[in-house]
């Protein structure tokens, strides 16, 4: 089996002091360097990312590809890929395993173009169509994330601004993609559904039936604690302190909804008995 080629995650930063320290952390876990190009030449960044565990390269050129291919040649090992990215708002600590995995796909140079609407160096024509990769430059190309290996990159330094992608070596495996539109809809879809279950659950406290303050909790108690326990048996791990307080919490829940959905249909009987009683109680005349 051979040895997969050393990795190096690199972002490029600007004012994002508070994000650069936890991004290191983060891609330490994937890669065996981490690397931040300090744009705006911050002290904190700086402080931050070294007390992290990464490297700095202080930096205030222009941020082509090229460009900053140039600078990332100088420090790059034999044989190391090397990943790029933006660290700005349209990038989210989130999408780093998704990033690294695009990587791997074999790939000389991997560009990714930010959506046409969040690029900030072209203007969106407005007619939803892809961008034309082979007369799009690195002057208005907006990149998001590149993988490069180590001939790949250093093609990319050889190049010049307003060179486009396909002007790269015929030799170099090349692959240029325009990320999605961040979905915008998530934020007021869980407020809706914030609101749909308190509307639920005023309804539920409203009905004063038993079948439903009871029964409903007891249904969610006990399906809860049968995910868990079912999770627990299928465990294949070390049974220690946590797995036991896991299994503790999965006999709570299911005992817990046992007791609330016996409690329901008990109370339910209960009051159709009360209903059926005739009332005793003597009218007067």
């Amino acid at each position: 089996m051979c040895k997969r080629a050393p990795m190096r995650i690199v972002f490029v930063a600007r004012d994002q002091a508070l994000r650069v320290a936890s991004s290191v952390v983060r891609a330490k876990d994937f890669a065996d360097r981490v690397t931040v190009i300090n744009l705006d030449g911050g002290e904190e960044t700086t402080r931050l990312t070294q007390q992290a565990g990464g490297d700095v390269i202080q930096y205030s050129g222009p941020t082509d590809a090229p460009s900053i291919a140039k600078v990332l040649v100088e420090s790059t090992h034999d044989s190391e890929r090397t990943v790029i990215i933006a660290l700005d708002s349209d990038w989210e600590l989130s999408d780093l395993a998704r990033t690294v995995g695009l990587s791997r796909q074999g790939h000389d140079v991997f560009l990714a173009f930010k959506h046409r609407s969040k690029n900030r160096k072209a203007e969106d024509d407005g007619k939803g169509l892809p961008v034309d990769t082979e007369t799009y430059t690195y002057t208005t190309a907006d990149i998001q994330f590149a993988y490069c290996s180590q001939l790949g990159l250093q093609a990319v330094a050889e190049q010049v601004s307003d060179n486009a992608p396909v002007d790269l070596p015929k030799d170099v495996n090349l692959r240029v993609v325009e990320l999605d539109l961040p979905p915008g809809a998530p934020a007021r879809e869980s407020l809706a559904s914030a609101s749909r279950f308190a509307q639920f659950f005023y309804w539920m406290l409203e009905s004063k039936h038993p079948l439903i303050l009871f029964g409903v909790p007891g249904i969610i108690f006990f399906w809860v604690g049968f995910e868990m326990a079912n999770e627990l048996i299928s465990f294949q791990g070390p049974h220690d302190g946590v797995s036991l307080g896991v299994a503790l919490a999965a006999f709570a829940a299911t005992l817990t909804g046992v007791f609330s959905l016996t409690a329901s249909l008990i109370l339910y009987v209960l009051g159709k008995q009360v209903n059926r009683v005739p009332n005793r109680i003597p009218s007067k005349e």
